[in-house]
């Protein structure tokens, strides 16, 4: 299981990424200081952590099929966390004021089926909001595919992608929320050196971790040498871009 990892392995690996992402994602889906919340495909907490200071975390719940939930439980005491699946979350109808996926719908075999549960859990008139990356601009496993690729003609795709920011939207639509708004949503990570990044493909997470963990010596470290020159040889410290799409939509009343 690509997410059959620990909290801190999933942190250091997309983790760094998820923690920019987490405020401006809650901006946009309109979390101030009231209302309940869950967190769909929480992960290790990062997210769930981020609405629990805006809210307390008695008002926020959060679940995961994977391992990383009990992360998000120690994270994020006195939140309601549960073991469970984007497609049949644990809670009753209209239980919750919002619901938010951070980094989840590219993982479902069925986005819309998705959006469609959380909107379930959500009462009438209350947010669905999700967010996925825009693979295209998403550096970190953008590169580390193409030089996968390079070695190994036959290397997967990181998840099914979807061609559009306006193609992402449309899945709100399918699923049957009223006015849905897209947006991107940019963020960015430092890192000290090559080796720091290089060595958090190594623990194993998600499908890039994942496909890194079954190559042998020989195909990993060619792998490495082209990432590296793709991203510049760089010498010291750097930044990588990435770009989320976001969307936004209402439970019909």
């Amino acid at each position: 299981m690509a997410f059959d990892v620990s909290g801190d392995a999933y942190d250091r690996f997309m983790g760094r990424y998820s923690r920019e992402l987490a405020p401006v994602f809650a901006d946009f889906a309109e979390i101030g200081l009231a209302g309940t919340v869950v967190d769909v495909g929480c992960g290790s907490g990062i997210l769930t952590e981020e609405l629990a200071g805006r809210l307390g975390a008695e008002q926020v719940a959060a679940a995961d099929p994977s391992p990383l939930v009990e992360a998000c439980a120690a994270r994020v005491p006195g939140a309601d966390v549960r073991k469970g699946a984007a497609e049949a979350l644990p809670w009753p109808d209209d239980s919750f004021d919002a619901a938010l996926a951070q980094l989840v719908l590219h993982f479902l075999d069925d986005p819309v089926a998705g959006l469609v549960e959380m909107g379930r859990v959500v009462r009438p008139g209350g947010v669905v909001a999700a967010s996925s990356w825009n693979f295209s601009e998403m550096l970190l496993v953008r590169t580390f595919w193409q030089a996968a690729r390079s070695v190994v003609p036959a290397a997967p795709s990181e998840t099914l992608e979807v061609a559009s920011l306006e193609g992402f939207a449309e899945l709100g639509r399918r699923a049957g929320l009223e006015d849905v708004e897209p947006a991107p949503l940019e963020v960015s990570s430092r890192y000290e050196s090559f080796d720091e990044l290089w060595d958090s493909f190594q623990l194993g997470v998600g499908p890039a971790g994942d496909f890194c963990a079954s190559l042998d010596p020989e195909q990993r470290n060619a792998v490495r040498d082209k990432y590296r020159r793709r991203i510049g040889d760089p010498e010291g410290s750097f930044t990588l871009g990435a770009e989320a799409w976001a969307l936004r939509g209402r439970v019909p009343s």
